[in-house]
C-alpha cells in the first residue's frame, strides 16, 4: 500500500537544495549549456537563485522562462517577473527590442523554443537527474497508469526502490504527491526526479502524455526504456488530427535518449514506430509475431491466465488483472523485466501479486450479488475494450454508465455512444466533467451515435445515474462506471466539486442493502 505523506512533503522549494557533488553551480552560463541562444542582452556570468515559468512565483535573483501557453503567452508577464526580482529572462523571440526595459543589470536571452530551453535548464539546474536513475517512460493512449503500477511491482520484486510519476500521483517511499497533470512541466519533473535520486530511488516509471511530448516537458532526457502501448482517438481538441497525435507520441523516441524501446506491434502505429526505430527494438503483441507474446488466454471474473512466450522461454502466468487489454500491459512489463535481467520465475511470482490499480477496473464490493467496476475508460477504444472485458466474465447483463468531457474533443462523442450501445446491454448516458459546456448538449451529441432499438437512458446528474444503475442491477449483472476512474472531483462550469464514482457507488450499494 502507498502511504500518504504529511502535507509538508508536497513539493519542496528549489532553495532547499545545497550545492553538492550532484548539483552544479547555479550560474546562468552553466544553466544554459546546450541551448542555442539567438539573441542576448546583459551578462550571462551571474548567479541564479531559482527558476520559474510562472511569474507569480518569481523570487529575488530568479530566472523567468517565458513559455507560450494555450491561453496566455508568458512574455506578457515579463515585466511582472522583473518587478518581483527576476534578474534573467529567457523568451521565445529573436528580437528583444520589444521589451523596452528600463531596468539595468538584467540579462535577457532569446531562444527558438522556450519550452525546449526550460527542459534543458531544468535538467542542468537539478544535476541531470534522469541520468542518475533507471527512468522508464510509457506513452500511448491507454494503459499508461496500469503499466506504471505493474512495473513498480516488478521492480520491487527485484529488490529495487521504485517510484511512479503519473496521472494518479507521484509516489515513492513514504512520499505521495497528488498529480494535477499526467506529466509535470519539465522544471517540476526534474525537481521530482532529483528528490527521488536523493531519496535512494533507483527505478522511476513515468507516464508521458502527448501534451507533454508536444510541449517538450521530457525533451532531451535519458531513458533506460521507452514503452509504446497503443494509439486510438483522443485529445483531438489539442492535436489537429490523428497523424499529429501519432507523431506527438513518437517524440518520446525521437527526441530523447532511449536505451531500449519496447513497442506493441499489434497496434498499427506501433508497427510503424518499430520499423522506424529498427535497431534494439523489443516488440510485443498477441496477434503479430513478436519478441514477447501471449497464448492460451483465459479471462474470468477474478483474473486472467495465459502463457507468456519470451526469447528466454515460456511461463504460465496467473494474475488478478482483468481483461485482454491488461494482457498487453503485462506483456510489455515482462519485456521490460526480461531486458532488465529478471528471471522468468521472478516475473511469474510478481504478476500474481500485482495490487489493484486505483480507478482501473477497480471492483466495488459491498456484498451485493452483482458486480460494480469503476474504470478510467474515456475514449472510444478504451470503453470498447472495457465493455468487452466485462462481458467475458459476466453471466448477466452489462450496464455501462458513462459520459464525455466538456471543452474537449467533440468528435469522439458519437463514437462512444455507438460503442456503448452496441456492446453493453444497457447504457446510462450522463455527465463527465462538463466544464463550461451544457451537459445536456454533450449528452445529445453522444446520442447521435446510438443504434436503433438500443436500450439506454439519459440522466444528466452523474450521482443519479449511478444510483439508477445500481437500482436496475439484478443478480449476476455487472455495472461498469466509466470515464473518471480515480478522479475525486467533477468540474461543473469553472468549479471543481468533490465527486468520486467509487464513494457514490458504495453509498447507493449500502442504501440498496437496507
Amino acid at each position: 500500500m502507498i502511504k500518504t505523506a504529511p502535507i509538508e512533503c508536497f513539493l519542496f522549494d528549489q532553495s532547499d537544495f545545497s550545492i553538492g557533488k550532484n548539483m552544479p553551480e547555479k550560474n546562468l552560463e552553466n544553466l544554459i549549456a546546450g541551448i542555442e541562444i539567438v539573441s542576448s542582452v546583459g551578462n550571462r556570468n551571474r548567479q541564479i537563485e531559482n527558476i520559474v515559468y510562472d511569474s507569480r512565483k518569481v523570487k529575488s535573483g530568479g530566472l523567468f522562462v517565458a513559455i507560450p501557453g494555450e491561453k496566455h503567452n508568458g512574455e506578457t508577464f515579463i515585466k511582472e517577473a522583473l518587478n518581483k526580482g527576476a534578474v534573467a529572462i529567457i523568451m521565445q523571440s529573436s528580437s528583444l527590442a520589444s521589451l523596452q526595459m528600463d531596468q539595468k543589470n538584467i540579462t535577457v536571452l532569446g531562444v527558438d523554443s522556450s519550452r525546449a530551453s526550460l527542459a534543458k535548464i531544468s535538467a542542468n539546474y537539478f544535476g541531470r537527474p534522469s541520468e542518475e536513475l533507471n527512468l522508464t517512460g510509457i506513452t500511448g493512449t491507454n494503459g499508461k497508469t496500469t503499466l506504471t503500477y505493474i512495473l513498480e511491482s516488478l521492480s520491487k520484486a527485484d529488490g529495487k526502490q521504485a517510484g511512479v510519476i503519473g496521472t494518479i500521483d507521484c509516489h515513492f517511499g513514504e512520499t505521495r504527491i497528488p498529480s494535477s497533470m499526467t506529466t509535470p512541466e519539465s522544471l517540476d519533473l526534474n525537481q521530482r526526479l532529483r528528490q527521488m535520486v536523493d531519496a535512494g530511488i533507483s527505478d522511476c516509471f513515468l507516464e508521458v502524455s502527448s501534451h507533454a511530448l508536444t510541449q517538450k516537458r521530457v525533451y532531451d532526457m535519458s531513458f533506460e526504456a521507452g514503452i509504446f502501448t497503443n494509439l486510438s482517438r483522443d485529445h483531438l481538441d489539442f492535436h489537429k488530427n490523428m497523424e499529429e497525435y501519432k507523431n506527438a507520441k513518437a517524440k518520446l523516441f525521437r527526441e530523447n535518449t532511449i536505451k531500449t524501446p519496447i513497442v506493441n506491434i499489434d497496434d498499427p502505429a506501433g508497427s510503424e514506430l518499430a520499423e522506424e526505430l529498427n535497431k534494439n527494438v523489443c516488440t510485443t503483441g498477441i496477434k503479430c509475431s513478436a519478441d514477447f507474446s501471449a497464448e492460451n488466454i483465459v479471462l474470468n471474473a477474478t483474473g486472467s491466465r495465459f502463457t507468456l512466450k519470451t526469447p528466454k522461454g515460456s511461463i504460465e502466468v496467473q494474475t488478478n488483472l482483468l481483461g485482454q487489454h491488461n494482457i498487453y500491459n503485462l506483456i510489455s512489463a515482462a519485456a521490460w523485466a526480461s531486458v532488465r535481467g529478471m528471471s522468468l520465475e521472478t516475473i511469474q511470482n510478481a504478476f500474481q501479486e500485482i495490487p489493484e490499480v486505483p480507478g482501473r477496473f477497480e471492483s466495488i464490493n459491498c456484498g451485493q450479488n452483482f458486480s460494480v467496476l469503476v474504470d478510467y475508460a474515456h475514449t472510444e477504444d478504451a470503453l470498447s475494450k472495457s465493455i468487452s472485458a466485462a462481458k467475458t466474465f459476466t453471466k448477466g447483463n452489462v450496464i455501462v454508465v458513462f459520459g464525455c468531457g466538456g471543452d474537449r474533443d467533440k468528435g469522439k462523442r458519437e463514437g462512444m455512444g455507438r460503442i456503448a450501445l452496441e456492446k453493453a446491454d444497457l447504457a446510462i448516458i450522463t455527465s463527465d466533467n462538463p466544464r463550461t459546456e451544457d451537459p445536456d448538449q454533450i449528452i445529445s451529441d453522444i446520442c447521435k451515435g446510438i443504434p436503433d432499438k438500443a436500450s439506454y437512458s439519459t440522466i444528466t446528474s452523474r450521482r443519479e445515474a449511478i444510483g439508477y444503475a445500481i437500482k436496475q442491477a439484478k443478480e449476476n449483472d455487472l455495472i461498469l462506471i466509466a470515464g473518471k476512474g480515480h478522479e475525486d472531483y467533477q468540474i461543473l462550469g469553472e468549479k471543481k466539486e468533490r465527486f468520486d464514482d467509487r464513494e457514490v457507488a458504495r453509498e447507493f450499494l449500502r442504501e440498496r442493502a437496507h
